[in-house]
């Protein structure tokens, strides 16, 4: 089979969730229900597996300290370091052969990168719109970079089994999403939202997850794709499915995002160029373009180092085809 779960991403997913309640299950009936379609019943019929492996999981888990400080991430922080437990694998193997600069050198790169600047980093970061608990987690990982990577990989180590564990306890109805993933792969029939990502940077890596159930996430080197995103936009055609429509709706209902297109229109721009003319922080420009992205209204592409925007006139008129059929 092509597509795997990666043990360690998803051993890392686990830990910043590590039990599955009462709290998640209406956080993702809510999430669902604002795909447009009915989550409770969705849940029910979808969301056993994604139980039964957070439990089986936790019946193994062992407790550490960067299990701990894994569970208290930043978001932006732990989605950066997924794209680096993902291009350097070498640091599960043997982290302690890591030179300390070469350690110090990548996670610097890496956020000059996410912030998109050549200056000083922690500048930048404090510059930048990022929430407060995540430009304090970024700047402690950037002081102490080998001693907060190193409890980070003595985590996932550690939970590997708990990991191998619950994929064994639900390996056939883990491989039948992957089947399914592989199939849609083969005949070029993923949902417009993961085409749209991949678009960004063609030669990303799709790696599935089961933990990020509904996302899709992409990186410079992989594209993270959640194992029941295709059964939200099942049955989508040529035109719009009922989710795609009102996620185009949502993307449309805010003044900035249609400052945005109408800016597009005449020319290609990446973030941070968006960012400053229309005034907004560059994390608050990243959530527009990613509601942008998943309505199929622009599309991006990956040049030197920047991810370049562009306005998609098929998704536009995909969208306006389907409010003539559907209303006049």
């Amino acid at each position: 089979m092509k597509y795997q779960l990666n043990p360690a991403i998803e051993t890392f997913l686990l830990l910043t969730l590590p039990r599955w309640g009462k709290k998640q299950k209406k956080e993702a009936i809510k999430a669902l229900d604002d795909f447009g379609i009915n989550g409770t019943a969705f849940y029910a019929a979808n969301y056993s597996i994604l139980e039964g492996f957070f439990a089986a999981f936790a019946s193994r888990k062992v407790d550490t300290e960067g299990g701990e400080f894994i569970e208290n991430l930043s978001d932006e922080l732990a989605l950066s370091l997924i794209d680096l437990i993902f291009l350097h694998p070498e640091w599960l193997e043997d982290f302690s052969a890591v030179p300390d600069e070469k350690v110090h050198e990548t996670i610097l790169k890496a956020f000059s990168d996410l912030l998109e600047t050549s200056d000083d980093v922690v500048d930048a970061l404090q510059a930048s719109g990022l929430p407060d608990k995540a430009k304090w987690q970024i700047t402690a990982l950037l002081q102490q970079p080998r001693q907060r990577i190193g409890v980070v990989v003595d985590a996932i180590n550690a939970n590997l089994p708990a990991f191998e564990h619950a994929y064994a306890k639900l390996e056939p109805e883990i491989r039948l999403l992957l089947e399914q993933l592989e199939e849609q792969v083969r005949k070029g029939n993923l949902p417009d939202v993961v085409e749209q990502a991949l678009k960004i940077n063609p030669d990303a890596r799709i790696v599935p997850s089961l933990v990020s159930a509904l996302g899709v996430i992409v990186f410079d080197g992989l594209c993270v794709v959640g194992l029941l995103i295709s059964k939200v936009f099942a049955g989508q055609d040529e035109g719009f499915s009922k989710t795609e429509a009102i996620l185009a709706a949502k993307a449309l209902n805010d003044a900035h995002r249609l400052e945005i297109l109408a800016a597009l229109k005449t020319e290609e721009l990446y973030n941070l160029e968006i960012a400053r003319m229309l005034d907004l922080t560059p994390a608050t420009t990243s959530h527009h373009m990613s509601a942008l992205l998943s309505a199929g209204f622009v599309e991006g592409s990956l040049k030197d180092g920047k991810t370049y925007y562009r306005l998609c006139p098929e998704g536009i008129q995909r969208y306006r085809a389907w409010l003539e059929s559907s209303f006049l």
